[in-house]
This record gives structure tokens, C-alpha cells and sequence, in this order.
């Protein structure tokens, strides 16, 4: 015999082993899946051509089918879940939002007249000059209240704050 000859002999066989070995692993896996599902659901289930054409299961088989998955059941559980040792922070604790605050005063000082016992303060908006007097309203917001030394109190009416403006050293 050459070695050519022994050669293909030899794979035709490896070849020949494998078919079978796939035929016979497919066709166990076919009949335990159809019987598996026939102990399972025997009135739910309408047989199929694949159940129809194979001989009823045996109880001795069905007895050891159910046997056998409360002891295959853990072997399918995953045996190295995923684990951390990391420990999330407790949640902060809850502060109440703080109450609301007037704004800032929008005005700066520029001066201030006084004729017949009463001042009159000059200030600017921005770029706008405004002149106020004691218990004025300005912008429907803000009221001069008084004026004490070289402070202007103004009250923010919304909120009933106080705010103080400087008027110089």
C-alpha cells in the first residue's frame, strides 16, 4: 500500500467518524428536546410531525429525565458572577433650598441737591440717570426708605428686603 493509497483511506475514515458523530449528536439533542417538551406539556402541546414519527417516551426515560434536571439545573448557574467589593457612598443628606434673596441694587450713586429742606438723589441705571427722592418707588421694585449718614437703604418690595447703596467717605 503507498502512502497516498494509506492517506486517503485514512481521512475517507476521519471523515466517515465525524458525519456519524454529528449525526448521532444531533439526533440525541432532537429527541431529548421533543421529549423534554412532551413530559413538560403533554395536553398544552399538539404533536408535531417530528414527535408523530418517533415512538411515544417510555416512563423509565421520563422518570429519569425528571430526575435528572434538579441536578443539571446548578450546573447551568454561573459559577464566577461578576463581584466588587466597591461600596456606593450613602446618598447626601437633603438641605432645603435657601430662601430667596433680592438682587443686587442695579443703581450706583452719582450725587445728591437739596432745595427747600428736601434731597433729591442722583443715581445710574446702567447708563440712565435717575433722581429719587425719600419713600420714592423706582422701577415698581425698589423704595428709598431713608437715608442715614452716607448709606441709602432701599427695600426690594417683592421679597420685603433691604438693600444699602453707599453714597461715598
Amino acid at each position: 500500500m503507498t502512502e497516498a493509497k494509506r492517506r486517503a483511506i485514512l481521512f475517507a475514515a476521519l471523515a466517515g467518524v465525524v458525519a456519524w458523530s454529528l449525526w448521532l449528536g444531533l439526533g440525541e439533542r432532537d429527541e431529548a428536546l421533543v421529549d423534554r417538551n412532551e413530559v413538560a406539556e403533554p395536553a398544552a402541546r399538539a404533536p408535531t410531525r417530528v414527535a408523530a414519527s418517533r415512538p411515544p417516551a417510555t416512563a423509565a426515560y421520563q422518570t429519569r429525565s425528571l430526575e435528572a434536571e434538579p441536578r443539571l439545573g446548578p450546573s447551568h448557574a454561573n459559577l464566577f458572577p461578576e463581584q466588587t467589593w466597591y461600596v456606593p457612598p450613602p446618598p447626601p443628606p437633603y438641605v432645603p433650598p435657601p430662601p430667596p434673596q433680592a438682587p443686587a441694587l442695579p443703581f450706583a450713586y452719582m450725587g445728591e441737591w437739596q432745595e427747600a429742606g428736601q434731597t433729591t438723589y442722583y443715581l445710574t441705571r446702567g447708563t440712565q440717570p435717575v433722581s429719587v427722592r425719600t419713600g420714592q418707588v423706582l422701577d415698581g421694585v425698589w423704595r428709598l426708605e431713608s437715608a442715614t449718614g452716607r448709606v441709602l437703604n432701599f427695600t426690594y418690595l417683592p421679597l420685603n428686603q433691604t438693600r444699602s447703596l453707599r453714597t461715598g467717605d
